[in-house]
C-alpha cells in the first residue's frame, strides 16, 4: 500500500500547459504541478475535484495527485508509479536489483530477480478508461515503442498500472497509437510478460492510500 497525506481539495480551472494546472483552492486560484504528461482529455473538464499536496513554492504552489472523473478518483501523478509497482512485485517474491537501468538506449525502470532469473520491468501508468476498458496510451508514445522493443530484445515485463478503480479488461490503444499496439502484441508474442494491474485508490480525511487489487486480462483489438 501507498499512502499519500497533507493533501486538501480544490477544483479544476485550467490546464495552463503540459505540467502545470490551475487549480481553486479555497477561493483562490493556485498553480499546481502536474506529474503527467499524457493527454487526459477526460479529466481536464473545469469544476473537476482535483486532490493536491501543498509544497514549498517554486514555480508552482501544489503538487496534484488526483482528478475525479466524476465519482471516480483517478491517481495522475507518476512520480508513484515505481513504488507501486516494487510493492506488489515484491509481494510475489521478486527482488528489486535495480532502478533506472541502461538498456540499450533506454533506461528501463526496474531491473528485479526471482529464482536466479534477472529481469527488466518497464513500469507504464494508465488513466484512460472507456465503458470498463483501460486504454493506453492517451496520446502517441515514441518513447513507450522504443521501451517496449527494449524490453522485447531481453523478453522482461511491461507492467501497466491502471490507476483507478473502474475497469475490468486491459487494451493498448489502437486508436491513438496502432504502432504501440502491434509492438505490444509482438512483445507478448515472444515472451515478454505484460501485465495490468488494477489499483484501488482510497481516501480517508487528507491522505490517499492506493493498493493493489488484482490484474486484469490484456485483450488485443481484433484488426492487429
Amino acid at each position: 500500500m501507498v499512502e499519500i497525506c497533507n493533501l486538501v481539495e480544490g477544483r479544476l480551472v485550467r490546464r495552463a500547459n503540459r505540467f502545470v494546472l490551475e487549480i481553486e483552492v479555497a477561493g483562490k486560484v493556485e498553480r499546481a504541478h502536474l506529474r503527467d504528461s499524457g493527454r487526459l482529455t477526460e479529466l481536464m473538464k473545469p469544476g473537476n475535484r482535483v486532490l493536491a499536496r501543498p509544497k514549498k513554492r517554486e514555480k508552482t504552489s501544489y503538487e496534484v495527485f488526483v482528478i475525479f472523473d466524476e465519482y471516480v478518483p483517478v491517481v495522475v501523478n507518476s512520480s508513484i508509479h515505481t513504488d507501486i509497482a516494487v510493492e506488489i512485485l515484491e509481494g510475489e517474491g521478486y527482488r528489486i536489483e535495480g532502478r533506472e537501468v541502461k538498456a540499450g538506449r533506454s533506461r528501463i525502470d526496474l531491473l528485479v530477480s526471482r529464482d536466479g532469473v534477472s529481469r527488466l520491468v518497464e513500469v507504464k501508468g494508465c488513466t484512460l478508461v472507456r465503458q470498463g476498458v483501460a486504454l493506453f496510451p492517451d496520446a502517441p508514445t515514441e518513447r513507450g515503442v522504443k521501451h517496449v522493443r527494449e524490453i522485447m530484445e531481453r523478453r522482461g515485463m511491461i507492467f501497466f498500472l491502471v490507476m483507478r478503480n473502474d475497469a475490468r479488461v486491459f487494451m493498448p490503444n489502437q486508436e491513438t497509437h496502432p504502432e504501440f499496439a502491434r509492438v505490444l502484441m509482438e512483445a507478448r508474442e515472444n515472451g515478454v510478460d505484460v501485465r495490468a494491474a488494477l489499483l484501488r485508490p482510497e481516501l480517508q480525511e487528507d491522505c490517499l492510500t492506493i493498493k493493489f487489487e488484482r490484474y486484469l486480462p490484456v485483450e488485443f483489438p481484433e484488426e492487429l
